[in-house]
């Protein structure tokens, strides 16, 4: 059907009004997935008083079980523009239809829980133990009520899209296993202080995790449920903040890891100059739009914005590359790329995946299998050494390890912790810290 944009807000934007303004909370799409990191797929020292445990039960009432998720399907290229309005059909729910100049926009009206069907199954392997698939569905149960609380594209009155952006949705068809999982946690969340979480969730991880500080507008004053801690049967000590130390710790294989044995645990590659000179060239006004002081260049004793139209030529010729901080679990938080003509710092683990990127490189894995590189880096944990030819430094040998950004639950540590007969609220705790567990009405 057509829609006007004029129209009065939904009914279920009323009800989520109040929750709008107490939350007040803005969303960068980056932080939860980054195109190639899908899957083919306890309680840290000091800190805060221990909260409930993630089993003791509450209920959360809006939305409800009943609500609708609004979902803007993209196009194959990614564009929120379709030459052919049919691009909707096969899908659950209702679909509106916008008709813009650029195409036809298309937005999916969809219950909750239907969503999840085809959520699920999207970024987890059907085939993984039920209970680590029921600990991903509240997952994304838990991160898709928590961007309802408003519109990602507010003139279609979307709240997400179907991309790594949000959450993959129908890209693949629904499974038994998944819903299976989606129907035994039917309307289970995840809740600190009495509000959904950002339950953000990865591929691998490295034997760390990280917390919400790795993007422009992370604030972990208000996700300490989000903090950095190691994935290991013991606990560390070692401040991997500190660079000689987490560049010991990223080279060495530690028993115990509970991804130890998992392809992406490990993982190094050789990206040369001049691929750091083509990614910066590519990707500098890109991120420019979209960022606040993720990238600076340096004026004088100084670093600030620069013109959006900068490119690589705005430094010269890059030379060198380095690591200027880290953030908790030692995932990289400043680089700082030297030119011929200039400087700039390149912040947030995003933008620094980016601007490392192999696209087409060779990138070899823990289990000694080579798989070709994407646009980012697989991970932000990673060291660089000087890369060689005929004694002229010609780039950077990168070793590091996991695949994804790092924050949340590990997709594969979920994996392996079900395979050890842990159930779903272990799991979920084992992530999250001091959550509990609300069902919606």
């Amino acid at each position: 059907m057509y829609r006007s944009r004029l129209k009065v807000k939904t009914l279920i934007l009323l009800c989520m009004t109040g929750v709008l303004m107490i939350l007040a909370l803005r969303r960068d799409p980056d932080r939860k997935g980054e195109t190639g990191e899908e899957l083919l797929i306890s309680e840290e020292e000091g800190g805060e008083e221990p909260g409930e445990a993630v089993g003791q039960e509450k209920i959360w009432t809006s939305p409800g079980r009943d609500a609708k998720i609004r979902v803007l399907l993209l196009d194959q290229d990614g564009s929120i523009y379709h030459k052919e309005k049919d691009a909707g059909e096969g899908y659950p729910g209702e679909l509106d239809y916008y008709e813009e100049p650029q195409g036809w926009v298309i937005v999916n009206k969809v219950p909750l829980e239907e969503y999840l069907r085809f959520v699920v199954p999207s970024e987890m392997p059907a085939s993984y133990t039920l209970e680590a698939l029921k600990a991903q569905a509240v997952c994304a149960r838990t991160y898709a009520v928590w961007q309802m609380q408003e519109y990602a594209y507010p003139e279609y009155e979307a709240h997400v899209d179907d991309s790594t952006s949000y959450q993959v949705y129908h890209k693949i068809d629904s499974q038994t296993s998944t819903d299976q999982a989606v129907e035994e946690t039917a309307g289970q969340i995840l809740l600190y202080q009495e509000y959904p979480v950002k339950a953000y969730y990865f591929a691998t991880s490295c034997g760390v995790t990280t917390d919400e500080a790795i993007w422009e507008e992370g604030n972990t004053e208000n996700s300490p449920y989000l903090c950095s801690r190691f994935v290991n049967e013991t606990t560390s000590e070692k401040d991997l903040t500190d660079e000689e130390t987490f560049a010991a710790w990223i080279r060495t294989k530690r028993a115990g890891d509970l991804e130890i044995s998992e392809p992406w645990y490990r993982w190094n590659c050789e990206v040369p100059f001049t691929q750091i000179q083509k990614n910066v060239e590519k990707w500098m006004a890109v991120r420019l739009a979209k960022t606040g002081d993720g990238i600076l260049i340096k004026d004088g004793e100084e670093y600030v914005r620069p013109s959006e139209n900068v490119g690589h030529r705005g430094i010269g010729t890059i030379t060198e590359a380095q690591i200027l901080s880290r953030n908790a679990g030692g995932a990289a938080q400043e680089l700082l790329l030297t030119g011929s003509e200039g400087t700039l710092k390149i912040k947030y683990e995003y933008n620094i995946r980016l601007m490392l990127g192999l696209p087409g490189g060779i990138i070899h894995k823990n289990d000694g299998t080579i798989t070709r590189g994407g646009d980012l880096l697989p991970s932000g944990y990673f060291i660089l050494t000087q890369a060689k030819t005929d004694g002229k430094v010609t780039g950077y040998a990168v070793t590091g390890g996991g695949l994804g950004h790092g924050a949340g639950m590990s997709q594969n540590g979920a994996r392996l912790l079900a395979e050890q007969g842990k159930d779903y609220l272990t799991i979920l705790d084992y992530f999250y810290r001091n959550v509990t567990l609300a069902t919606m009405e």
